[in-house]
């Protein structure tokens, strides 16, 4: 995880062997990495507060996808009685 870190973001600032990329959603902010050598990883962290450490990190597991892809299909339903 510390592709993840504070102290690595701002070592490497622009890593040459791996690209960070970041989606913001409200007030979250997801980082995900595809790392050549320890394997797809992502964080979860604050966009309002982006110098904070990251409040979740983890490795990518098989399943997370269709978990999130049914989260969104709710948020779907839900932003449609907006």
């Amino acid at each position: 995880m510390s592709s993840h870190s504070l102290k690595s973001a701002r070592r490497h600032p622009y890593p040459q062997t791996f690209k960070r990329e970041e989606y913001c959603v409200a007030h979250m902010l997801f980082q995900v990495i595809d790392h050549p050598k320890d394997g797809p990883t992502f964080s979860l962290g604050s966009a309002l507060h982006p110098s904070k450490p990251a409040l979740f990190t983890g490795f990518v597991e098989k399943g997370m996808g269709t978990a999130l892809r049914r989260l969104a299909h709710r948020f779907d339903e839900l932003e449609a009685k907006l």
